[in-house]
């Protein structure tokens, strides 16, 4: 079953390299810009719950701070006593749907990377790419810049958001420069969508606190 999944988007992604005037990384992008927009409504959903989550959390800092006080010795009892707490303010270990969202994504995201890695084994250009087959910095610097900025145009500005903006860019840059063009353009379109997903969720956040406000 797995097989024919990834034959499939494959397929689609030399479909579309055709209808780009026979240009491979434009089907990469295309089929990347496809994928990550059929994703978006679950993705997004996702990324309110998960703010939403997180203001929970965070009101609720002060008790769970207390309990680990009091139950520093027994762990067990400590879990017994944030799980209530959670339980009380409605609220889980993880955000709603974040399973359900994983499920759905990896799949999706792991197919597609082994697609679009079959598709350039043999020497394509694109733009100012001589080969997509082999590593380009250019593209690693961009996919990474872009997988930082997704994180930092994201409502929450605290500090632990900027370390995350810092690894996620560092991380996307060497993966990304160790691998094909092809990939990197991928993730490249991948966290462009990701810079606009963020960008929505803060003007829903800033709708929602003047709202509150008025």
């Amino acid at each position: 079953m797995w097989t024919p999944f990834v034959d499939l988007l494959g397929t689609l992604l030399f479909s579309l390299s055709h209808v780009c005037g026979g240009s491979l990384g434009g089907g990469i992008v295309v089929l990347s810009l496809i994928v990550r927009l059929a994703m978006l409504p679950l993705t997004l959903r996702l990324a309110i719950r998960t703010r939403e989550h997180q203001a929970i959390l965070k009101r609720l800092a002060p008790q769970i701070e207390a309990l680990q006080k009091q139950h520093a010795r027994d762990r067990v009892r400590l879990a017994e006593k944030l799980q209530a707490l959670y339980a009380a303010n409605g609220v889980g270990v993880a955000p709603k749907g974040s399973l359900l969202t994983a499920l759905v994504q990896l799949p999706v995201g792991v197919g597609l990377y082994q697609a679009i890695a079959s598709g350039v084994r043999r020497a394509a250009g694109f733009l100012w790419i001589g080969d997509l087959a082999r590593p380009d910095a250019i593209v690693a610097g961009l996919a990474a810049a872009a997988a930082g900025a997704a994180i930092v145009a994201a409502p929450d500005g605290s500090p632990q958001t900027r370390t995350a903006a810092i690894v996620s860019t560092a991380l996307t840059f060497f993966l990304a420069w160790r691998l094909s063009a092809g990939v990197g353009l991928y993730w490249l379109t991948s966290n462009v969508v990701g810079v606009g997903q963020s960008l929505l969720l803060r003007r829903v956040a800033a709708n929602g606190a003047a709202t509150r406000q008025s």
